[in-house]
């Protein structure tokens, strides 16, 4: 797998997790520091991609990761 195929990975499970984290974020109502979850976030979307990576199935996150790889 090309680098360029995992950075896109990274950056669809990154959003993915942000978007999740967020929700948390919210009903937290700010009694958790915001760095927390996008640290936890980063870690998820590492994690995310490794799997990924190492599974060699092909998913609908391989398809977002293609039009990433198209705009960068």
């Amino acid at each position: 797998m090309k680098l360029k195929r995992k950075v896109s990975l990274f950056i669809v499970y990154f959003i993915l997790f942000i978007a999740l984290t967020a929700m948390i974020d919210y009903y937290a109502y700010d009694t958790i520091s915001p760095w927390v979850f996008i640290v936890i976030s980063a870690i998820g979307a590492l994690w995310a991609t490794l799997a990924h990576a190492k599974s060699h199935q092909k998913t609908k996150a391989d398809e977002l990761a293609h039009d990433i790889e198209e705009i960068l």
